[in-house]
């Protein structure tokens, strides 16, 4: 086990490994040459691996100093974070939040849950990151991603704590074009027998509860795809490749967005909306009045 690492030469390779050269990360950190290069060269003892390879005039990082590289690029940013708040009043202080959002949430949804964020003047830069949720709290875990908001309850199997919040729910519905609508709406649901649906991926919560639904009520659909992308599946329902399914919430958008109509409503089958947070950022009011907000659209 390595132990003891010597921290200042850590961020010396950090500024080399971002500057390209010891020549240009001396500038940076008012020294020598000479200074930066045998720190490194210190540091890679103590390592037991070379961080980088002579390349002519300049260094190229070895496979194990970009590994490195990573590493230091996430704990100069949360040390930084970290300085940020001794400058006042760690409820009041500044800075950039990232938000990682499934994309299969509605935006007219995310947009009403963001609102106070954007507003807030304790953030200077609301960066939002669309993605699949696993993705997203990959990046949560190596703290390139601040909150998550997504549609699926947290994985028990994650090996990182995070604290999942439910901030809301909508019954779905399920939608089509002017011709889907005028054959099923009247008969629904006994009118979908045989009829094509659009889903979302099969291992959605939606997917599955349609699925044991369309069960219960002994309607045999065509399944015309699975489709992970919530709005390329509207634009297919648009086109009148099937009827699909959307939260009830959003009716009038999908209707007025994609030019479909309203069949009929699933019974008890909801779309469920998370939000996950991290076990390790400074706390501060900014979470609990995001989750207070969200819960109360």
């Amino acid at each position: 086990m390595i132990t003891n690492i010597n921290y200042n030469h850590l961020y010396y390779f950090w500024q080399v490994s971002k500057h390209g050269s010891i020549a240009a990360a001396s500038k940076i950190l008012n020294l020598t040459p000479q200074t930066v290069s045998s720190q490194i060269t210190n540091l890679e003892q103590r390592l037991g691996k070379p961080l980088f390879i002579r390349q002519g005039r300049g260094l190229q990082l070895t496979e194990f100093g970009h590994v490195t590289q990573q590493y230091t690029n996430d704990m100069f940013a949360i040390a930084h974070e970290w300085l940020e708040t001794t400058q006042g009043d760690t409820t009041q202080y500044s800075r950039t939040l990232k938000v990682g959002i499934s994309d299969v949430l509605p935006k007219s949804l995310v947009s009403k849950w963001l609102a106070p964020l954007i507003n807030n003047d304790r953030i200077t830069n609301l960066h939002c990151i669309d993605g699949q949720q696993d993705e997203l709290l990959a990046q949560m875990a190596i703290h390139k991603i601040d909150l998550v908001l997504a549609d699926k309850p947290l994985d028990t199997t994650l090996l990182f704590k995070a604290f999942c919040h439910e901030i809301g729910k909508s019954q779905i519905a399920l939608f089509g074009n002017e011709t889907w609508h005028s054959q099923l709406h009247k008969q629904f649901p006994q009118s979908l027998n045989n009829k094509p649906l659009v889903l979302p991926a099969k291992e959605s919560p939606v997917a599955r509860a349609i699925y044991y639904w369309l069960q219960e009520q002994e309607i045999e659909m065509t399944i015309a795809g699975h489709v992970d992308d919530s709005a390329l599946m509207k634009s297919l329902g648009e086109q009148g490749f099937g009827i699909f399914p959307a939260p009830i919430l959003v009716r009038a958008e999908v209707e007025r967005h994609y030019g479909v109509n309203y069949i009929g409503t699933i019974d008890n089958v909801y779309q469920h909306y998370y939000a996950f947070t991290p076990d390790r950022l400074i706390k501060d009011s900014i979470y609990d009045e995001f989750i207070k907000h969200a819960q109360m659209t």
